[in-house]
């Protein structure tokens, strides 16, 4: 997955960046939190666990075509666990309220990239990567 690796992780920072509003700057660990992602199930398999914790309608508008509805650091870390949670902290040398915080800014646009249709698909976001990469 080497080239994919590469390019997820420029969509990455360019969604981080967006969302955070640093361009992607600031010492944010771009590889260890897909790395976090992908130890995590992936994309997919988070999204499942905000919506068992009761976040579906946030999701939900991640999802869908109007505006993404934001979520707390606090939310996200009582849907996600205390243990995920202190693994991103790990990787990213940051405490667990900053990478719940980090993923609460995330994982809505990341979400809202990765599923132009409405469904997280691997193929739609490499569509993607391959638009910023044109």
């Amino acid at each position: 997955m080497g080239l994919l690796d590469g390019a997820l992780g420029g969509v990455l920072g360019n969604v981080l960046g967006g969302a955070l509003g640093n361009g992607g700057k600031g010492g944010i660990d771009i590889a260890a939190i897909l790395q976090w992602v992908e130890q995590q199930g992936g994309l997919q398999a988070i999204l499942n666990k905000l919506q068992q914790g009761q976040l579906g309608d946030i999701v939900g508008s991640w999802l869908g075509n109007g505006d993404n509805q934001s979520i707390s650091g606090d939310h996200v870390q009582q849907a996600l666990g205390s243990d995920a949670i202190a693994q991103l902290a790990e990787k990213l040398g940051v405490d667990q309220t900053q990478a719940s915080d980090t993923l609460a800014q995330l994982l809505p646009a990341l979400t809202d990239k990765a599923s132009p249709n409405g469904e997280v698909k691997q193929d739609e976001l490499a569509n993607y990567v391959g638009k910023l990469f044109s």
